[in-house]
């Protein structure tokens, strides 16, 4: 008898951990969830844990691991790309914590002890962590250094798929499945809906920001560190904007990480050519040089939570001619959320909220699945039973009922600190 626990990310986005039972216990992520009213945080583990898995480096899924690692000596395994970017994102937090002067859950010292306990697994290499326990990554083709992860046990298989994209983007060819598997844990975010064809996006939006630019406004791009802003920086050089291109924020460390994996992303010699040919904001005098003539500026936060992103918005709030251009999932309660919704953010200091008068739409670029893809997925897959997680409440009964309908696949959502057994 198997069993898995929801400990964050059930019926929800965010603060994604699971513990997965083979008679040895394996936790699944461990990350935190960024709201305005402050950080909420997945249940704690009390059971004694033989290894942790990071799917990818996102601080929902990776951002409460440090905190984990004040007391467990358990091994974590993750690739590469995943352990450089999350501790950036880890070293970010502490930064972030101090400036707003609240007190983090972890030091510089568990982040330390944290790399200590860490085992970097390659992609395609099967590695047995217990005599009976095999685990191996595939490429999820969400961000650098994502994966799929499979283990073995007794003869069955099961499959946590973290968050995937199987269609190809701008940096990533798409994630290949090549075996069935006996039980799958899915991510459900977009498990009630379709994305638009990509090419279209990336075409309308390179078309939107040349329009901005051609009106005299200036094209602000709020995107995520991770991903996001080097695709973004791709999409713009390869459609050959004509105007200043900006990059601010934390997606330039990200960027040269990409630069340094490269031969795990699509086409890198584009996107190096297009990391060049771009500007990048080094300080706050370079962002008043960038707000002197039309321009566009790709910067952090991708759901206007904090960030530089605030600054620039700000700039252009009461400006007809600039416009914000959204290109990634906004949560509810978060300032993007808010902007598409009553348009109307928060301002100044004591965060009062003001109707925006520039231009502002949402182009969907997602690093996820839609509902087609991940059914396209389960499909190869085929497994006897599917485990929804990562979803919002309303959209993961629509997904169950498409799975059972269409794939006749038995199919149970993961509550929180429920324990189902299989």
């Amino acid at each position: 008898m198997y069993s898995i626990r929801g400990l964050g990310a059930c019926e929800e986005v965010g603060r994604s951990g699971f513990l997965l039972d083979f008679g040895e216990k394996f936790l699944l992520d461990y990350g935190v969830k960024l709201e305005p009213g402050g950080i909420r945080y997945p249940l704690d583990v009390t059971e004694n844990i033989k290894a942790v898995i990071i799917s990818h480096a996102h601080l929902d899924h990776s951002g409460y691991l440090p905190y984990y690692y004040k007391k467990s000596e358990a091994l974590s395994f993750m690739t590469q790309p995943t352990l450089e970017i999350a501790d950036i994102l880890w070293q970010d937090s502490l930064k972030i914590a101090d400036f707003e002067g609240a007190v983090p859950k972890y030091s510089k010292d568990d982040i330390i002890r944290t790399h200590k306990y860490n085992f970097i697994l390659p992609y395609n290499k099967e590695l047995h962590v217990t005599d009976e326990v095999s685990l191996q990554f595939t490429d999820a083709a969400h961000i650098l250094g994502s994966s799929i992860t499979r283990f073995e046990h007794d003869d069955k298989s099961f499959v946590y798929t973290g968050d995937f994209k199987l269609e190809e983007t701008q940096l990533h060819s798409g994630t290949i499945i090549k075996e069935k598997a006996d039980y799958v844990l899915i991510e459900s975010t977009y498990g009630d809906r379709e994305h638009p064809n990509r090419k279209e996006v990336e075409k309308n939006l390179c078309e939107s920001v040349q329009n901005t630019i051609e009106q005299g406004g200036h094209a602000i791009i709020p995107a995520f560190a991770v991903g996001r802003s080097q695709e973004i920086v791709d999409i713009l050089t390869s459609y050959n904007i004509n105007a200043d291109i900006y990059l601010d924020g934390m997606g330039k460390k990200v960027a040269n990480l990409y630069l340094q994996h490269s031969n795990l992303i699509k086409n890198p010699k584009r996107l190096r050519k297009g990391l060049k040919e771009i500007n990048w904001i080094g300080g706050f005098g370079d962002r008043k040089k960038a707000m002197k003539k039309p321009s566009v500026i790709v910067t952090t936060s991708g759901m206007m939570k904090g960030g530089p992103v605030m600054w620039y918005a700000q700039q252009i709030l009461n400006d007809p001619k600039s416009k914000l251009h959204l290109t990634g999932y906004q949560a509810i309660e978060t300032p993007g959320r808010m902007l598409l919704e009553e348009g109307k953010l928060p301002y100044g200091k004591n965060g009062a909220i003001v109707k925006v008068n520039c231009k502002y739409e949402k182009f969907d670029l997602s690093a996820h699945p839609g509902q087609e893809e991940m059914l396209r997925a389960l499909k190869k897959w085929s497994p006897k039973k599917a485990f929804l997680i990562h979803g919002d409440k309303d959209v993961m009964p629509i997904f169950e009922k498409s799975i059972e309908e269409r794939l006749g696949i038995d199919t149970e959502i993961v509550r929180a600190d429920q324990k189902i057994n299989f």
